[in-house]
């Protein structure tokens, strides 16, 4: 890859522009809650098993000498990230990861006249950068292990297929289905039960969503289902 020519995918499309320079590596601050302990020098403090987003910035340019083709990128920029809601991003300089972010504001860009225009794109993100690796399906047999390779534990998107009612149970923690009616989608992170485009299904299942710790996690399933495939979004943080 040409080092001067680093590029960030948002969405599906890349952004017609070049990142200038590495980006900071900023990694998020936990949740918690601290209060004061009146007459002492002490505090209470309370950390949640959670992270705060943040913003992440980039140092961006287009041109080739042309004020014409600078303007054109430039709008072809401001349509890119226009989509709407929570998008993929990715940048080269960290290939084999990806985050969930959207674009909140506008982009000021220099004088159009100049052989270069320059700007800073600033994305809102979630904590975690999701392992590109983490987004591969993994079909499991009942009694098979599933392993997590990084200190955090993930919340994954299940796929089982089968019939009537079954058992699915994750490290212990156990969800009971009914009428799968040949397959249901379990995201775990949206705590959603659902079929393809848009069918709530979440009447169908009863018990906890499961996540997958660090290390090993034991799958095993009952009754009507025959086959359960785990994409686990593994991510760090």
């Amino acid at each position: 890859m040409d080092l001067l020519k680093r590029r960030l995918t948002f969405g599906d499309e890349l952004i017609p522009a070049l990142v200038a320079s590495a980006p900071k590596n900023i990694r998020p601050s936990r949740k918690m809650t601290v209060t004061p302990i009146p007459g002492t020098n002490r505090e209470v403090v309370e950390m949640e098993d959670a992270w705060e987003n943040y913003d992440q910035p980039y140092e961006m340019f287009v041109g080739d000498g042309s004020p014409d083709s600078i303007q054109s990128a430039l709008d072809d920029v401001a349509r890119v990230l226009s989509k709407k809601g929570w998008q993929t991003l990715l940048d080269d300089y960290n290939p084999d990861y990806y985050r969930l972010a959207y674009f909140p504001g506008n982009f000021q860009a220099d004088n159009r006249k100049t052989r270069v225009s320059t700007f800073e794109l600033v994305f809102r993100c979630r904590a975690e950068w999701f392992l590109i690796s983490g987004n591969t399906p993994e079909n499991i047999g009942s009694g098979e292990k599933i392993f997590n390779p990084t200190a955090y534990s993930s919340k994954p998107l299940i796929h089982i297929e089968g019939s009537g009612n079954g058992n699915l149970t994750v490290n212990g923690t156990t969800m009971a289905f009914t009428n799968i009616g040949d397959y249901l989608n379990i995201d775990c992170d949206e705590m959603d039960v659902y079929r393809l485009p848009a069918e709530n299904r979440n009447d169908r299942m009863t018990g906890e969503f499961p996540t997958l710790k660090s290390g090993d996690n034991i799958v095993s399933f009952t009754g009507g289902i025959t086959s359960v495939t785990i994409t686990p979004k593994w991510f760090i943080i």
